[in-house]
């Protein structure tokens, strides 16, 4: 009675094996990606044929001279989720229809910020002289030191920009940074001038002062009137009182400021840059003031008073 059983079981675990060896998958019934085959008592096997998708058709059928030990294991693991991963690739830095088209982006932005930066280290000065960032501020100021300042204000927004923990934007070439700094460092130097030369601009036309404009400039309405035809030390003490209050706007109106660096860097592109490159001859990168509206860059092109 024991031999019977012993050999009824025998012929099972046979069955069942020989059944597992030539069972072909269903449609659509797709095997994880490893399949490994562990024998114990065998080492001649036909490997599993796998295609480009790891989805195994039909089991191995052994070959006429190999014989199965009953103990032979089929493992299957699945895997898919380390496989995804691994094959997943790292995420392209920058917008990659941009980058496509081959247009670089605009380099504006960025000299804008440094620009707001500088014009609000300037308005705190007064709270820590050892900033250098504006040349008369007073006369121990070196012109070397406020350019080495506005250069690290461009470097360090510059080096953010390319850092690795920002991947929502490309980071700038070379002959971009050099563009930045450059421009950052040229409108820092000339920021008086170029102040000047914005209320000369805003004064000079009348619709502006009509309805009210003038802080869209990042220009006082006092700027626009004051008058310097006061005696000398009159003069200079409502000359100091309006640049306390410009510093104040300055400080505590962001957008106000950020009108004001957009002014400042048009005015320098058309009347400082954009003459110096045609005269050389050469290119420019990335020049057109497209950061400006319409209305606004009407009033800054126009002749002054």
């Amino acid at each position: 009675m024991e031999s019977s059983q012993r050999i009824s079981t025998m012929i099972y675990l046979a069955i069942i094996f020989w059944s597992a060896a030539v069972l072909t998958t269903t449609n659509g019934f797709s095997i994880p990606n490893t399949v490994a085959l562990t024998r114990a008592n065998n080492n001649n096997y036909t490997p599993l044929p796998r295609n480009h998708h790891h989805t195994i058709k039909q089991l191995a059928v052994p070959s006429s001279r190999s014989t199965f030990s009953p103990f032979t294991l089929l493992h299957l693991s699945s895997s898919n989720d380390n496989e995804n991963s691994s094959s997943t690739q790292k995420k392209q830095k920058g917008d990659s229809i941009r980058s496509k088209t081959g247009i670089r982006p605009s380099l504006h932005p960025t000299e804008i910020n440094c620009i707001a930066e500088a014009l609000m280290m300037r308005s705190t000065s007064n709270n820590n002289p050892s900033i250098d960032i504006d040349i008369a501020s007073s006369s121990t100021t070196e012109p070397l030191q406020v350019a080495i300042t506005a250069g690290g204000i461009a470097m360090k927004a510059i080096d953010k920009r390319n850092s690795d923990k920002d991947d929502t934007s490309e980071k700038f070439t070379m002959e971009e940074s050099q563009v930045i700094s450059g421009r950052v460092v040229g409108v820092v130097m000339r920021m008086r001038e170029l102040e000047g030369l914005l209320v000369g601009k805003v004064k000079g036309v009348g619709w502006v002062s009509k309805y009210g404009e003038e802080e869209s400039f990042g220009v006082l309405k006092s700027e626009c009137s004051s008058s310097s035809n006061e005696d000398d030390d009159d003069d200079a003490t409502k000359k100091e009182e309006l640049e306390k209050k410009v510093a104040e706007m300055i400080k505590l109106n962001p957008l106000f400021r950020m009108n004001r660096a957009e002014c400042l860097l048009c005015l320098f592109l058309d009347t400082v840059e954009r003459p110096k490159l045609d005269m050389l001859g050469e290119d420019r990168i990335n020049s057109d003031v497209d950061f400006i509206d319409a209305d606004r860059l009407e009033v800054l092109r126009t002749n002054c008073e």
